[in-house]
């Protein structure tokens, strides 16, 4: 078997010249997004997307522990909210962060195949469209109904993409897409965690957050919880990406 690092591959039935190459430019697509201002419309849907899971990872974290997921938003600037009920609060309030890291390393495991990647994207597409109707459109007969209105149709729309990708995309498209929105996940959530830290880190005038909702509910400080979830977040898509493409068959 030649390995992944040789002129060809593979995958789905078909030849994909240099998969390396590929994840490489859908990495450097993502940094583009994420560092360069003028692209930051470009790189919403990805903040949209990675805050969808991050809430979503929430409500099903107090579903599996025997709470409920009552709904959630996405506000215009990114930020979201979930609303559960009961559940296991020791690990509702990590999912959010800890379940976005996960999201991201298995897009960058699956994202290994095209075929396997082209069922992570339909998986993904699926379950961000239903979810989001399900627990986002509770939001809309609210008081916060502008937010609502936002996360159903981001939800809608970015299901969609990933299911018209799943449908028409070719194996070398498949393998740049799913690894561009594994990357750009991941840097959100990076970036997201380390937001947490700084805010974290303020002994005064901090905003409501889940490392000060831990605190309070651990009493131990809410700093000790956004560096613990940003090492757990960097071990599990420094493995996924050294498992999925550094490790030498």
């Amino acid at each position: 078997m030649r390995p992944l690092n040789s002129e060809t591959v593979q995958v789905a039935g078909a030849t994909s010249p240099r998969p390396l190459a590929i994840v490489g430019l859908a990495a450097a697509a993502a940094l583009l997004l994420a560092l360069v201002p003028w692209l930051a419309p470009l790189n919403y849907p990805f903040r949209l997307l990675t805050t969808i899971v991050h809430e979503l990872s929430h409500g099903l974290a107090a579903l599996l522990t025997g709470g409920a997921f009552l709904r959630f938003l996405v506000f215009p600037d990114g930020e979201g909210l979930a609303y559960t009920a009961g559940g296991w609060r020791l690990l509702v309030i990590p999912a959010g962060y800890l379940g976005s890291a996960l999201f991201g390393g298995g897009l960058i495991l699956l994202g290994r195949s095209a075929r396997w990647g082209r069922t992570a994207l339909g998986v993904a597409g699926a379950a961000v469209l239903l979810l989001s109707l399900r627990y986002g459109a509770p939001s809309i007969a609210s008081a916060q109904w502008a937010s609502g209105l936002i996360t159903v149709l981001g939800g809608l729309l970015i299901g969609a993409a990933f299911l018209l990708a799943t449908w028409r995309a070719k194996p070398a498209w498949t393998l740049f897409l799913v690894n561009l929105v594994a990357i750009a996940a991941g840097l959100t959530a990076f970036s997201d965690l380390f937001a947490l830290i700084g805010i974290s880190s303020r002994l005064l005038g901090a905003p409501a957050n889940d490392a000060a909702s831990m605190a309070e509910l651990t009493f131990v400080p809410a700093i000790v919880w956004a560096v613990l979830w940003a090492a757990i977040a960097s071990v599990l898509l420094g493995w996924a990406i050294w498992r999925a493409w550094l490790r030498p068959d």
